[in-house]
Parts: C-alpha cells; structure tokens; sequence
C-alpha cells in the first residue's frame, strides 16, 4: 500500500512560513482579548455621581462611568432625611483622613462620592449645598455632580490601547499568513 504524497513538499527542516504566521495571528488575538475586555470594564467604572433635583423635587441620583450611566435612586423630597459627611481613616499604610457626603434617606445611606475626598472641605461644600436646597426646595434646583474617572480613563484606556494594538498585529499577520500561502501556492502550481 503506498502513502498519497504531499501537495507541497515538505522540508522537515523549514517549517511553512504560513503555518508560523498563522499560529503567532491566533496567538496574539487570544492575547489581546484578555486587554480589550479589561479595558473596556475599567473605562466603564462607575465613578461619576450626579444628584439632581427639580425646584419641589424629586431628587435622582446616577452614577455614570465613560461608555453608560445607571439611575442609583429617584426619591421625593420627604424620602430624603437629611446629609452629612461621613469620615473614616484610609486603608493604606500612612492612613490620612478621608471624606464623603452622603444622604441619608428611607432607602438607606446613598453616598454622593463614588471616592473618598481626602480634603474635608471638598465633601462639606457639597453637605452644604444639599442643605441649602433642603432648606428651599421649591424655588430652585440643585445639581451636585463628583467626577472621579480620570483614574479610570487612564488605567483602561492603557489597556484598551494594548489589546487595539495586539489586535492590529494580528491583522498584520493574518494579511502576511495570506501573502505566504499564496507564494506557497505559486511554489507547487509552478
């Protein structure tokens, strides 16, 4: 019984230039999936909290990363009990004092920071705000807005950055893995 013999001869020594292209493209996308799924999450950290509320209420509150936004609660203004900042130590080894306001409803505790302020006069203006408004809710609006997704924005944004990066190689290669088959091709037909 004789074995069929192979379309393109085969140099045990010389692997096939398409085959190793091939390989290094469905690497790198596995590679790059990892960083374009990371990134994506950390962009879309929750990191933006808005409260806002109409003359007479009611008062919404959201919090929004770069990519969507979601509603945290919608409260009439007799849901709302009062504000105050509420202060705590740092995790970290030189633990500072750290800030942040929240308002205290009939749902709960809703923080108006998604981070902690480390200057108390940050968090205090904003208690005081809100406690103007409360004072006066029917002949103005308030609109408290905390935006800490910088940190977010560079962190995924690296990250999104590598897996684009990694990915447009891989579209480098796959273009190269076709360019070589068909030499590969040309080298058996001729």
């Amino acid at each position: 019984m004789s074995e069929p013999t192979p379309a393109i001869p085969i140099d045990d020594d010389k692997p096939l230039a398409s085959r190793s292209t091939a390989i290094g493209t469905v690497a790198f996308i596995i590679l790059a999936l990892p960083f374009l799924v990371l990134g994506v999450w950390l962009l879309d950290g929750k990191s933006r909290m808005d409260l806002r509320c109409g003359p007479g209420g009611p008062c919404t509150l959201t919090k929004s990363g770069w990519l969507t936004r979601e509603p945290v609660a919608t409260l009439p203004l007799d849901a709302i009990q009062s504000v105050k900042v509420e202060r705590t130590k740092s995790a970290r080894r030189k633990s500072v004092p750290i800030f942040r306001p929240e308002l205290m409803t009939t749902q709960g505790k809703l923080p108006l920071f998604a981070q902690w302020a480390t200057v108390e006069g940050e968090a205090t203006a904003v208690k005081e705000q809100v406690e103007r408004y409360l004072a006066s809710p029917g002949s103005q609006s308030l609109e408290v807005t905390r935006d800490d997704r910088r940190s977010s924005l560079r962190v995924g944004g690296a990250f999104t950055g590598v897996g684009v990066g990694l990915l447009v190689f891989s579209l480098w290669l796959a273009w190269r893995t076709r360019m070589h088959r068909r030499v590969e091709a040309a080298r058996v037909a001729g």
